[in-house]
């Protein structure tokens, strides 16, 4: 047995010689070694027997880390309970054909976990060490821990943990989306300041951002620009404009820009140019 495999079943020894001589089958050592997971490596105390769903106020404040008396006086069947944390857990022991069932119950929780094993597989010896009765007790421990005390006892801590992981992703990264396809939400920045927004999203010209930006950034928006020189509309600027003429009728420099003498006003009669 390596050093690792020593400190794990540190106490067994101990365990085994109150029960040597009550020892008489081979289902004994499969539960016993469940009780030594339960309470060296998880700090189960173990309070009676039976399968009593009530824990008083008595119970919660005793318990023991020894197995009680008449443990295994049934041929067929355990019931051992135990206690963690003042919450109530139940182990039974089922003889079936060919195999034990061992079940684990959170009271409380109403969570139950079950490992079928058999006895003549796992089980070598009824005397001696813990390497002679069971060749394989780290791998049968590690069967335990998993099929039988997570599930109902452990599984209850890493779901935490996984929950509170995902809760520090999301806050680090706001803009975090697991359902979100393609490219990340860009921040919404109302001015539309080019150092900042960078381009706009989904290939959307920046229409009317200039409204909303105090600044003058960019782009005029929807008010109608004023016109600096002839020109202007072949610039970086080009583009449909408001349909009025900005220049005025041809050869004519008198109004420009425009002219407001274009249409009379209603009933004014016929003096065209007032």
């Amino acid at each position: 047995m390596s050093a690792s495999q020593s400190d794990f079943f540190y106490g067994w020894n101990l365990l085994f010689k109150t029960i040597e001589k009550q020892i008489n089958k081979k289902d004994d050592l499969l539960i016993a070694l469940a009780h030594f997971v339960l309470t060296k490596h998880s700090q189960f105390r173990c309070i009676g027997l039976g399968d009593d769903k009530t824990l008083t106020e008595e119970d919660e404040n005793s318990g023991s880390e020894l197995l009680p008396d008449n443990w295994n006086d049934d041929d067929k069947n355990y019931a051992l309970r135990y206690t963690h944390n003042k919450q109530l857990y139940i182990l039974l022991g089922l003889r079936t054909e060919g195999s034990l069932i061992i079940t684990l119950m959170d009271v409380k929780a109403h969570k139950v976990s079950n490992i079928g094993l058999d006895g003549e597989e796992w089980i070598k010896d009824l005397k001696g060490n813990i390497s002679n009765m069971i060749p394989n007790a780290s791998q049968l421990s590690e069967r335990y821990r998993k099929e039988l005390l997570e599930p109902v006892f452990s599984g209850n801590s890493r779901a935490v943990t996984t929950q509170t992981a995902s809760s520090s992703t999301s806050s680090a990264n706001p803009d975090h989306d697991p359902l979100r396809i393609g490219e990340p939400r860009r921040p919404f920045n109302p001015f539309g300041a080019p150092d900042f927004q960078g381009p706009p999203p989904f290939g959307f010209p920046d229409v009317g951002r200039g409204d909303l930006d105090p600044l003058g950034r960019g782009g005029p928006g929807n008010l109608f620009p004023f016109p600096q020189q002839p020109g202007y509309l072949l610039g970086p600027n080009a583009g449909p404009r408001p349909r009025f003429d900005p220049f005025g009728p041809p050869d004519r420099g008198l109004r420009p820009n425009p002219n407001p003498d274009h249409l009379p006003p209603p009933g004014f009669g016929g003096d065209y140019y007032m």
